[in-house]
């Protein structure tokens, strides 16, 4: 038959899936498997290897040895000690010595689902009390057998799973905890920052003035409604609006987001689950300490040796970031409680990005009326001037009222007057130009650059 070319779990992926609650042996039994093989059979097709029937004799074969371990977990312990590929001594050896390099530690952490229950080490030496032949127990029922009898197993485990994966957890959290101390510090700090928040604060106050009174704060969730309130014609945000006015009047603070650094790593951290994982890291060594205190080993001394000051700067940079975070979030009128790093974080993140999107969006609107302003006031200055040299025709047409002659040039004396009525229709326009802004309250106000 052809291989089907599946992606399959691994071993210790099974347990507490739908497939480990599967009988495909069975399901096998239903089926039509001469038909199956005639569909499916390859060219250079050998004969067919009964399935039912090599199973039945496997079964009947394990069915021979004693087990008093439960099937499924019989099972999984199987599959996990084939991955292994090492027999029971070796693999009790290793835990003695703590020996990560015989058992690597995906390899030990599998092999911790499996520690005996009170249950299954009493129902073992139960059985070899009454010197019944080990050799009748089943593989797994032997191995569990002298798994259970290695001293401090439980705290053995533990600790080697605590050696293998030390130095991996320590290169995870420090990046994260280092992000969360710059993002705090820098937004804490950030005048550029406070100053936008002044002008939001004023337009906002402004805004509401006539139906609801002065404010003297507000949550850095209303960040995010600065998109949501437009100008009378729909065509403009209030936050464009607020990047139009920093551009002109405080171009010193157009580029406030430059001085919050880390803001984006910092987002996507939960410093509580990082602080949780630093204190486990700390009981981890506890654990370790307590173990080469009772038992010399130089494995465990060794380690101690190069990994209990990395921890204690660990622990330091924890304390740190925790106090930085609580610090900045209290400034800003939030509660470090009900606002973690990922809803505080974000809200300058988006702001950021909103905001260089609505500067982005003014330059744009700018050029284009620009074009549009230059092509309208051309087409109104020839229009003034065809009825400006309608008038001065008219004019000389009568003897008693002939204009006193302009002694420039004709071309000289036409541009100047285009100039002249250009220069007029922008200032019409610019005095005319007052965009309107409505509140999502209904408030509307006459906002005035």
């Amino acid at each position: 038959l052809p291989v089907f070319n599946w992606t399959a779990l691994k071993p210790s992926q099974i347990s507490g899936t739908v497939f480990s609650e599967l009988d495909d042996e069975r399901v096998l039994e239903d089926l039509d498997l001469e038909r199956f093989e005639e569909l499916f059979k390859t060219k250079a097709q050998g004969p067919a290897l009964d399935l039912v029937c090599a199973k039945s004799k496997a079964a009947q074969k394990v069915a021979a040895k004693v087990t008093l371990l439960e099937a499924n977990r019989a099972k999984n312990l199987a599959i996990t000690l084939r991955k292994a590929g090492r027999s029971a001594d070796e693999i009790c050896r290793a835990i003695h010595t703590f020996d990560l390099a015989t058992l690597p530690v995906d390899f030990v952490e599998c092999l911790m689902r499996f520690l005996p229950t009170e249950a299954e080490a009493k129902a073992l030496r139960q059985y070899e009390r009454e010197r019944k032949p080990l050799e009748e127990l089943a593989d797994e029922d032997r191995f569990m057998l002298q798994f259970s009898k290695v001293e401090r197993l439980p705290q053995r485990m533990a600790i080697m799973a605590f050696l293998g994966n030390f130095a991996e957890n320590v290169q995870m959290l420090t990046p994260q905890l280092n992000a969360i101390i710059a993002a705090s510090a820098s937004v804490k700090s950030s005048q550029k920052l406070k100053h936008m928040l002044e002008i939001i604060l004023a337009l906002g106050n402004y805004m509401n003035s006539s139906k609801r009174g002065a404010v003297y704060g507000f949550k850095l969730q209303s960040l995010d409604l600065l998109l949501d309130t437009k100008s009378t014609d729909r065509k403009m945000t209030l936050l464009h609006f607020i990047a139009l006015t920093v551009r002109e009047k405080y171009p010193e603070l157009a580029t406030f987001w430059q001085e919050l650094h880390f803001v984006e790593k910092a987002a996507a951290v939960s410093l509580e689950n990082v602080l949780l994982d630093v204190k486990e890291l700390g009981r981890g060594m506890e654990l370790l300490r307590r173990e080469c205190g009772q038992h010399e080993s130089a494995v465990l001394r060794g380690f101690l040796g190069g990994s209990e000051g990395q921890l204690e700067r660990l622990q330091r940079d924890a304390r740190t970031a925790e106090d930085a975070y609580n610090t900045v979030v209290r400034y800003f009128g939030e509660s470090p409680k009900t606002t973690p790093p990922s809803v505080f974080f974000p809200v300058f993140v988006r702001f950021i990005h909103s905001y260089k999107d609505a500067e982005q969006e003014n330059e744009t609107r700018k050029k284009q009326e620009e074009v549009m302003r230059e092509k309208l006031l051309a087409q109104e200055a020839k229009k003034q001037e065809k009825v400006s040299g309608g008038r001065h025709g008219e004019g000389r047409g009568h003897g008693g009222d002939r204009c006193v002659p302009d002694p420039r040039p004709p071309a000289q004396r036409n541009k100047w007057q285009q100039q002249e009525l250009i220069a007029e229709l922008r200032r019409r326009q610019a005095k005319d130009h007052r965009p309107m802004y409505e509140g999502k309250d209904g408030t509307i106000e006459d906002i005035i650059s």
